[in-house]
């Protein structure tokens, strides 16, 4: 049987190879049973793909997009992007189907170590779950503006996500967790 995942996010690799970023997080968790990243650009683009690609010989499609707001039912999402698309391949279901809340920064921003190893300063960082923050990525560039550089959501992704520590993931996030233990049978 053969794992394919679908991620939000570019394919362009000028600024960083998200495909490799995720492959690396993962790789600590999967290594052995590594499932196939495709990155599919936007999120309806990715929706798109998740849908239409021709399913091959024995696979299993898994969806990674982020969720761009707080999410009461999954269920509900799974069927609003199936209702996107009649003519599908494969349906989003909340088995095969996981969601960044509120986005992959989010990830990052749970992991202030992680940051600071990066040289970004943390002060900024609100004392909540960082999954009621509402955009994670404009609370990024301003904590590594805070710290005189520039955030790249491709580039600096690229190179910080990969530091993240998978244990404190899975318990922080049960997306997470959930998607790990779905990939990993």
């Amino acid at each position: 049987m053969s794992k394919v995942i679908y991620i939000e996010g570019t394919q362009d690799m000028d600024n960083g190879d998200l495909r490799k970023a995720f492959a690396r997080l993962f790789e600590k968790e999967l290594k052995g049973c590594m499932p196939r990243v495709i990155m599919g650009n936007g999120k309806g683009q990715t929706v798109d793909k998740f849908h239409s690609t021709p399913l091959g010989p024995d696979e299993t499609r898994y969806l990674l997009v982020d969720s761009d707001a707080p999410v009461k039912d999954k269920r509900e999402v799974c069927d609003c992007f199936n209702e996107q698309k009649p003519n599908r391949r494969a349906d989003c279901t909340p088995e095969n189907t996981f969601l960044m809340i509120q986005e992959a920064e989010a990830w990052i921003l749970s992991q202030p170590d992680v940051l600071k190893k990066h040289k970004i300063s943390v002060k900024r960082l609100p004392q909540r779950n960082v999954m009621e923050i509402s955009d994670p990525s404009d609370l990024m560039a301003e904590l590594y503006k805070d710290s005189g550089k520039e955030y790249h959501k491709v580039r600096d992704f690229s190179r910080v996500f990969p530091d993240l520590n998978t244990q404190a993931l899975k318990s922080y996030f049960s997306e997470f967790e959930d998607m790990i233990a779905s990939l990993a049978r």
